[in-house]
């Protein structure tokens, strides 16, 4: 009666755990890609919803209003209604502070730049260029990639570096 394994038992054993894992480690290597991505798309509709929402209370609002975080009539574009900025991009708060109820998390995942022209440069998790995505599919934010915040249409949209 036997009481152990044999030497090829365990070979053969360890053969199949390394097949497993040569096949199963590529599917999971991708994960924090997709994570960030996912984030960062998430983040940049939630801009977009309160970008919008501004606009549509401006757009029926018949004398001064107040929105987001204490901001009024004189923080939007008086033509078109989109607010003239999302956030202090150079100072230490963040750089959604206008728009964003809560956006103390997103701090230290998004970096602003102000063009100086109504236009504003956004960068995310995904999008970073020291700690972004490499490459990622057609459409997807990756480390050759930013966000453009426009105040006179109200995009705010992804565009190659």
């Amino acid at each position: 009666m036997k009481k152990a394994f044999t030497l090829i038992e365990l070979i053969f054993v360890i053969v199949i755990i390394g097949v497993l894992s040569a096949v199963a480690i590529p599917k999971f290597s991708h994960l924090s890609s997709n994570s960030k991505i996912a984030a960062e798309l998430a983040t940049a509709s939630t801009i977009q919803s309160a970008i919008d929402d501004v606009h549509s209370d401006w757009v029926i609002s018949e004398d001064g209003f107040t929105w987001g975080n204490n901001k009024n009539q004189n923080d939007v574009n008086s033509t078109t209604g989109y607010p003239k900025k999302l956030g202090d991009c150079n100072s230490s708060s963040t750089s959604f502070n206008w728009i964003l109820k809560s956006s103390s998390t997103l701090e230290s995942e998004w970096t602003c730049k102000d063009n100086n022209d109504g236009t504003f440069n956004y960068k995310g998790p995904a999008s970073q260029s020291n700690s972004g995505v490499k490459n990622s599919p057609v459409g997807k934010p990756d480390a050759s990639k930013h966000w453009d915040y426009n105040s006179s249409n109200g995009t705010f949209s992804l565009q190659n570096d």
